[in-house]
This record gives C-alpha cells, structure tokens and sequence, in this order.
C-alpha cells in the first residue's frame, strides 16, 4: 500500500537518485527541467500553485516516487510527472496502485469530472498501467516532441468520473 505525502523541498534530491540522465528526466517530466536538475528548478516547480505534488511512500515510509496533479479547469485534473523511482519495485503493480490513488484524489477531494494525462506512445507498460485504472486514448492530435535525434508520439488518455471504478 503506498502513501501520498505533500512533496517538500529537501525531497528534490530524490529525483538526483532516480534520473541519471537527460533522457530519463524528459520522460518522467518532458521539458520543465533541465538535467541534471538543481533546488533552485525545484523551487520554481513547487511554487506553481496549480499544481499538487506528492512524494509516493510506502506503507513502512520509504519514499519510493513522485507524482502530480495538475489543475487544468476547475472540473479536469491532469496527473503529470509520474515515477516509480525505486527501479527494484518495478513490475509488482504499485505504479496501478498510484494511479488509482491519484485518480481517486482528483475524483473525490478535488471534485474533478475528468482526469486526463499525457503518455510517450512507446511507453506500453505505462499504457497498459492506465488502461487497468480505465484510462483510454483521447480524440485528441498526435503531439511530437524533440529528443536528440528522435521524434517522441505524445497521446492523450482520459477517464471520465461515471467510468471509474475503485
């Protein structure tokens, strides 16, 4: 089981541990950082007040990721910024568990009708992590982004509230 607690600060040095290259912090955060990341990029990120960030705990309280919500209107939230940093916990179902949790926030403490996110067209396993929680791909264009030499699909998932189950 895993707790959501309001990420702080000094938790940015848990992001150094877990993105150990540029490519890694494009996927988990697309442009909004740059590697390898600083406080001072941190503090700007924490000081958005649309946003709400959570450090992902286990129930013994290891801190094992981070996760956001974003405010988009005052009926969509966006979850953003998703990672399961602690590599040795991957494939054992918590990032479901977590989008599940941050879905079931939107839905019942932020009131929101719809939640949606953004997922790199490569990235099935994450794909199929919010198909499980019922996500499903939008209407909405392709986006393309620019790493390196690669074009990286970016392809928009949604659920509304009427589709949720817990």
């Amino acid at each position: 089981m895993i707790k959501l607690r309001p990420f702080k600060l000094e938790d940015w040095q848990y992001l150094n541990q877990w993105i150990s290259n540029e490519l890694d912090l494009i996927q988990f955060a697309g442009p909004i950082f740059s590697f390898p990341i600083d406080q001072k990029q941190i503090e700007n990120y924490l000081s958005d007040s649309n946003r709400i960030i959570f450090r992902v705990d286990t129930e013994s309280g290891q801190t094992i990721g981070i996760a956001e919500i974003s405010i988009e209107t005052y009926t969509i939230m966006k979850l953003a910024r998703i990672l399961i940093g602690e590599k040795s916990l991957h494939g054992q179902g918590i990032g479901t568990e977590l989008i599940r949790t941050l879905t079931a926030y939107a839905f019942d403490k932020l009131k929101a009708n719809k939640v949606i996110l953004n997922v790199y067209s490569w990235n099935i396993s994450a794909i199929k992590c919010y198909q499980k929680v019922g996500f499903s791909q939008t209407d909405k264009p392709i986006t393309y982004i620019q790493v390196g030499n690669d074009e990286w699909e970016t392809i928009e998932m949604s659920i509304h509230r009427d589709n949720f189950l817990i």
